[in-house]
């Protein structure tokens, strides 16, 4: 009879580590799979991108005072014989999806101060072939929201 209990509770631990571990591998490999189509799939060919533009910890800033931000400075160039649409968008970290849009405020090239749509999408256009057009782009939390600051993200071109 003890020799049974040994057995069985090996056999219980053995299974309960199996599962925590395809829990978790399957975690992982999701999450990163994620991010792959997020990010490597919406890269088009033709499209060069002169910096990678990533952000961490935004400012919690009055939309009067965003002069003093940070700006993101990055070039957006067809390098293809026909024009392409681009398209701009401010992608969260996936740990930092918490933080409603309505708080996320940017301005790019200096228009006007815009609150972050749900599909983060900042900036629409196309591009002639051989043609380059430079981006400013502030970005920041407005003065109002109250909870963590902690939002990380990037900006993808497609």
């Amino acid at each position: 009879m003890l020799l049974y209990k040994k057995i069985m509770r090996r056999h219980i631990i053995s299974i309960i580590i199996t599962t925590l571990f395809l829990i978790i591998s399957t975690y992982v490999w999701f999450n990163f799979k994620v991010f792959d189509i997020s990010y490597k799939e919406m890269e088009k060919e033709n499209i060069e991108v002169s910096n990678q533009v990533a952000f961490s910890s935004l400012e919690k800033v009055s939309d009067k005072n965003i002069s003093d931000l940070t700006s993101y400075n990055f070039d957006v160039t067809n390098t293809g014989n026909a024009k392409e649409d681009i398209k701009i968008t401010i992608v969260p970290d996936i740990l930092t999806k918490n933080i409603n849009n309505n708080y996320i405020k940017y301005s790019i090239n200096n228009t006007d101060i815009k609150s972050l749509n749900t599909d983060g999408i900042i900036y629409l256009d196309s591009l002639n072939e051989l043609e380059t057009k430079n981006f400013d782009l502030k970005i920041w939390i407005s003065e109002t929201y109250s909870g963590d600051l902690n939002y990380n993200g990037r900006v993808i071109i497609s």
